[in-house]
């Protein structure tokens, strides 16, 4: 096992690209090689399915580990690098964590660069990267900024302002960057420049949008004041369908939740929302099926080619993809509150227990059954979404008073 310690210092020298407001970097990259191969986007690509059919862990072993004095996120692994969205502490001021940037070697753990965005106008904003294009694409907290990251240099290319915290990834496809941010769901090309937004009165929009074939879907979430919460009357919530190159509006439903990422797979889209599992006509909206959930909340899903898989509370629950009928159960020991990955076999997911000093542990479950086929117990309390490559799982996890760690295991 490789062990890295990752420095977590901050000085003049650790600052990588420019001070520029926007663009201050070449106005565009060439695709890495082999980028596509690994978890490249947080889904892993722009359909969000969370699906890796090629991975198969049977018996984990460590094989390296990354640590950090401050918060990790899910990571990105793109061809041989693992890219890391972190936060390290100002030698100044230790009270809060400033956002950074790791690429690591994905055979040995070994550091490749890091930059770091950290200024005194704001912190770490605990946002997973994407790479598209040659580019890490990573939300922060200092300037408000979606920042633009060369992949192989680690040079802020751009940079953009947007007015609010960007705390959830991006995705990206056609040459475009899409984003949810609070107001609106915006969309940038490669150089930086805004190309479009979308809003609609009364919604704030919190989740990554997922795009196909040119379409961009997003769900919002009802809150006429505009806030974070959650309207007791949740029936005008929607999901849009938005044009990628323009953001003309191709359908609006309402569906009568507030809802969580959406999963597309073969002209459908899965989504939970605060009652039930739903699964929509791509073309329309239109209900395909609908499944209450007993006033359990699951969040993001992932599908394979028969079951969509959902995870809530202390619960993970399989349900067939025809029907939406439920398949099997899992009830853990404690909040199943991850992502899940499903691989060849396994639909993993980790556990958080913020408010404990227990560990958190990611739970690989037979696809068929629900049965536990292998179990790891993470350093931290919270653990979050795995992602895999190249036969690999990546886990990270994160203990409250302030470490993180990033472990490969195989």
């Amino acid at each position: 096992m490789r062990r890295r310690q990752v420095l977590a210092s901050l000085g003049a020298a650790a600052l990588a690209g420019c001070n520029a407001p926007n663009l201050c970097g070449p106005r565009d990259t060439e695709p890495l090689p082999n980028e596509d191969a690994g978890w490249p986007q947080q889904g892993p690509t722009p359909a969000n399915q969370r699906l890796a059919p090629s991975i198969s862990v049977s018996d984990p072993t460590e094989t390296w580990r990354i640590e950090t004095d401050g918060p990790v996120m899910t990571p990105a692994v793109s061809g041989d690098t693992v890219y890391l969205s972190a936060g390290v502490h100002n030698d100044e001021s230790d009270q809060f964590p400033v956002g950074a940037l790791f690429a690591f070697d994905r055979e040995t753990g070994e550091q490749r660069w890091r930059t770091i965005f950290g200024d005194f106008y704001g912190a770490y904003a605990g946002c997973p990267p994407v790479v598209y294009r040659g580019t890490v694409y990573v939300g922060d907290a200092g300037h408000y900024s979606l920042y633009a990251v060369s992949a192989r240099t680690g040079a802020i290319r751009w940079h953009a302002q947007l007015g609010g915290s960007v705390n959830r990834p991006v995705v990206a496809a056609d040459g475009v960057i899409c984003l949810a941010q609070q107001d609106h769901v915006i969309a940038f090309d490669t150089m930086g420049e805004e190309l479009w937004r979308y809003s609609k009165p009364g919604h704030v929009f919190l989740t990554t949008p997922t795009i196909v074939d040119g379409t961009v879907y997003v769900g919002s979430v009802f809150s006429p004041d505009g806030g974070n919460n959650e309207s007791a009357d949740d029936h005008s919530s929607v999901v849009a369908a938005l044009d990628l190159n323009t953001g003309d509006v191709v359908w609006e439903a309402a569906r009568g939740e507030n809802f969580n990422p959406i999963t597309a797979a073969d002209g459908t889209l899965y989504l939970s929302g605060a009652n039930a599992i739903h699964a929509l006509d791509m073309a329309d909206g239109s209900r395909v099926w609908e499944q209450p959930t007993g006033g359990r909340r699951f969040g993001r899903l992932a599908v394979d080619d028969e079951r969509v898989y959902a995870t809530g509370g202390r619960q993970a629950v399989a349900f067939g993809r025809d029907d939406g009928e439920p398949r099997w159960r899992y009830e853990a020991d404690t909040h199943l509150r991850s992502h899940p990955m499903v691989t060849a076999n396994s639909v993993v997911a980790a556990t958080d227990n913020p408010q404990s000093g227990d560990a958190a542990v990611t739970y690989a479950l037979d696809v068929a059954t629900g049965e536990p086929r292998w179990s790891v117990e993470l350093d931290g309390n919270m653990g979050f979404a795995p992602v895999a490559g190249e036969n690999q799982v990546y886990l990270s996890s994160y203990r409250a008073e302030g470490q993180g760690v990033l472990v490969g295991v195989e």
